[in-house]
């Protein structure tokens, strides 16, 4: 019986034996200090069990496992319980996709859930949140966070943090107004949203010129953000403005698309932001891990954020104040001096 709560996630790199977010913790390095392989034996690993995906697509997922229970989803929005031991499946839910779903930019997939306590949350790509029993799979709540009619639905794993379970949305490419989510863990009632477009009036909206393109203006949320509980703050990527490769509608910088937001996690104010490209017309978003770290800069340590972004530079920006330390490029490019 899975019971994992908020102390525990915050917790989640002192018990490498369990994976119990998306990023591993909510530092998000993604990395497992196991050393039961290494050099020596890997080449003598053997196949233990395989579980069949029960419908054919592409596997994004990335498994959460907790006290021997891997929970992991498959294409597109199936949540699947298995006993790490055997891949015996304990339970699997698959929600009601409509036949006439709309998926536009990416393929029909799911890139994880989350665990809080004894739920585990699923977002579907026709745009619902639904919370499950961990031990049961047995729905708890469901609700819609963006109309699929609209273009919106939901390919990240969801994160939990404290009371709330946070959610992004895909959906650039159909013309969406993005925005982040959170939810109340228990009930399922909003608890706040941010939009990535700012509307008429709102800090950003003259970056968009004088038309109608803030609102359809893309800036998608589809891949999971990283926390840091000691500043309070929630770091969330975002996507590319609409339409990809032709800005003649939406002259301007485009706030916030491409960039990354430090948010607050209990209301979602924007306390500092950075966008990584302007007015981009090439699709490269900015939904690449945001990596939390901390190492000595000028003398002093410094809490930092880390990004290898898709337009070629690899950034390092202070995460408390959102201050640009470096921009390195990783690969040729020729956008930029």
């Amino acid at each position: 019986q899975a019971q994992v709560p908020y102390e525990r996630l915050l917790k989640a790199e002192s018990e490498p034996q369990n994976w119990l977010t998306y990023g591993g913790s909510y530092r998000s390095h993604r990395y497992s200090a196991l050393d039961q392989i290494n050099r020596k034996n890997v080449s003598t690993l053997k196949l233990a069990w395989a579980y069949q995906i029960q419908r054919a697509g592409i596997v994004e997922t990335s498994p959460l496992v907790v006290d021997g229970v891997m929970y992991m989803t498959e294409p597109p929005s199936t949540v699947t319980a298995l006993d790490v031991r055997s891949g015996r499946p304990l339970w699997t839910y698959s929600p009601n996709i409509p036949p006439d779903v709309i998926v536009i930019g990416s393929p029909p997939v799911n890139r994880g859930v989350a665990i809080l306590d004894d739920s585990v949350y699923v977002g579907t790509v026709h745009g619902h949140l639904i919370a499950l029993d961990s031990k049961s799979g047995v729905v708890r709540w469901d609700i819609t966070v963006g109309d699929n009619k609209s273009g919106y639905y939901l390919t990240l794993a969801p994160l939990a943090i404290d009371d709330k379970i946070v959610v992004g949305v895909s959906g650039a490419e159909t013309g969406i107004r993005g925005f982040i989510d959170a939810y109340d863990a228990k009930t399922g009632k909003l608890a706040w949203r941010t939009y990535t477009i700012p509307a008429p009036g709102e800090p950003g909206f003259e970056t968009w010129g004088k038309g109608n393109g803030w609102q359809t203006g893309g800036g998608s949320t589809w891949l999971t953000g990283s926390f840091d509980p000691e500043l309070n703050l929630l770091y969330w990527a975002t996507g590319n403005p609409a339409p990809d490769w032709n800005a003649d509608n939406r002259p301007g910088d485009n706030l916030y698309t491409d960039s990354v937001l430090a948010l607050d996690p209990s209301n979602g104010k924007i306390k500092w932001h950075f966008q990584f490209t302007p007015e981009d017309v090439h699709d490269w978003d900015s939904n690449e891990t945001l990596v939390l770290f901390e190492a000595q800069i000028g003398g002093r340590e410094r809490k930092l954020l880390a990004q290898a972004n898709r337009n070629g530079f690899y950034y390092v920006l202070d995460r408390a104040t959102g201050q640009f330390l470096t921009g390195v490029p990783y690969a040729k490019e020729t956008w930029a001096d």
